[in-house]
């Protein structure tokens, strides 16, 4: 399961939003492998979710974060915080759920060349297409690369105001002054 942590968080709140996902999943997990609702067990409905993947862990207060470690530790999944550098070492002020971290891992920028891959072979599924026989917008991947510098996320945000700006102005082919129209829209520092 993936869940996106708000903004305003407390056991409450997570409780409501995970628990009855948590119990539906489980329940279509062990639907499907006893062939009937009717032959499902109930108990083992609550504990079939094998993980849970927490992003913005970084908001989770003391207190949600405490009932999360509650929830994995009653229910059985393993559990992946997801947050912004140094959630790590917040974490280490809390030993009862520091001891239960596996690892740490920091992902780095994307290279250039894994850059280029994806734009060659995902960046449909952000709705934007870049012809490589025209020069606007193999100068316009160019420009999105230079922006972004390997941050994935950014350049979710990035496509997401390109589509936007394309689509107010009714133009289907991407162009560097696209890019820059979008990139000025987002903050996310200055420009290269």
């Amino acid at each position: 399961m993936f869940y996106t942590v708000s903004v305003s968080n407390t056991p409450k709140a997570i409780d409501q939003a995970m628990g009855v996902n948590l119990t539906k999943l489980g329940y279509a997990r062990m639907t499907i492998v006893a062939g009937s609702v009717d032959d499902v067990d109930h108990d083992a409905a609550r504990m079939a979710c094998p993980l849970v993947i927490v992003d913005e862990a970084d908001r989770l207060t003391i207190k949600s974060l405490e009932h999360l470690r509650d929830m994995a530790d009653r229910r059985g999944f393993g559990l992946i915080l997801m947050g912004m550098p140094g959630l790590e070492k917040r974490l280490a002020r809390y030993a009862q759920l520091y001891s239960r971290i596996g690892f740490v891992h920091e992902f780095k920028p994307l290279t250039e060349t894994e850059m280029r891959f994806l734009l060659a072979t995902h960046v449909s599924n952000f709705g934007i297409t870049f012809d490589p026989t025209q020069l606007d917008a193999i100068e316009a991947q160019a420009a999105v690369i230079r922006i972004t510098r390997g941050n994935f996320r950014l350049m979710e945000r990035l496509f997401a105001q390109m589509r936007r700006i394309m689509t107010l102005n009714r133009v289907d082919d991407v162009s560097p002054d696209i890019v820059q129209a979008a990139r000025d829209c987002l903050v996310i520092g200055p420009g290269n």
